[in-house]
């Protein structure tokens, strides 16, 4: 199996989003600042296949959190159309406790979209702004990922003030 790995930091937010639209668009702008030190890393292990996942957190094998990744490769299967062709091995941790209130969603679906960039990268498929489709496919995953693809400060939603700014 061939793998790459990011390491990805939670965020929290100073100006909270407030609801989403359909397909993880926010309703308003939020900004945050990213947790360096509570981050997320994962492993992605991929070869041929079909499709099939497997999950690890932590070194132990987590059938629960399939459902997850598996939507997430469904939401983002035009961005990476390859991953229908392949199965996909997750191995992940944070580097903070699971369920303490700091987002692992976040950062773990930031690492995640990274990684699938990478493969993306490697296969030598058309890329305009890897950050920018990471970011857009974390926000697929978990909303709040796609401000923990940059940092130390980042904005989601668009806004009149901030230049550049966009809902993906």
């Amino acid at each position: 199996m061939k793998e790459t790995a990011w390491k990805s930091p939670s965020n929290i937010a100073l100006i909270k989003y407030w609801g989403k639209y359909d397909v993880q668009i926010p309703a308003n702008p939020s900004v945050s600042f990213t947790l360096s030190s509570s981050a997320t890393s994962t492993r992605l292990k991929y070869r041929t296949g079909k499709g099939a996942v497997t999950v690890f957190l932590n070194g132990e094998e987590t059938p629960a959190f399939i459902p997850k990744i598996q939507s997430f490769l469904e939401r983002t299967r035009a961005l990476f159309p390859f991953s229908q062709q392949m199965d996909f091995e997750v191995h992940t941790s944070n580097s903070f406790p699971h369920s303490s209130g700091i987002a692992s969603s976040a950062s773990g679906m930031s690492a995640l979209a990274l990684c699938m960039m990478s493969i993306k990268e490697e296969l030598g498929l058309n890329i305009k702004d890897f950050f920018r489709e990471a970011s857009y496919a974390a926000r697929l995953g978990s909303g709040s990922g796609s401000r923990s693809v940059y940092g130390p400060l980042a904005a989601w939603g668009k806004h009149a003030e901030i230049e550049g700014s966009h809902d993906e």
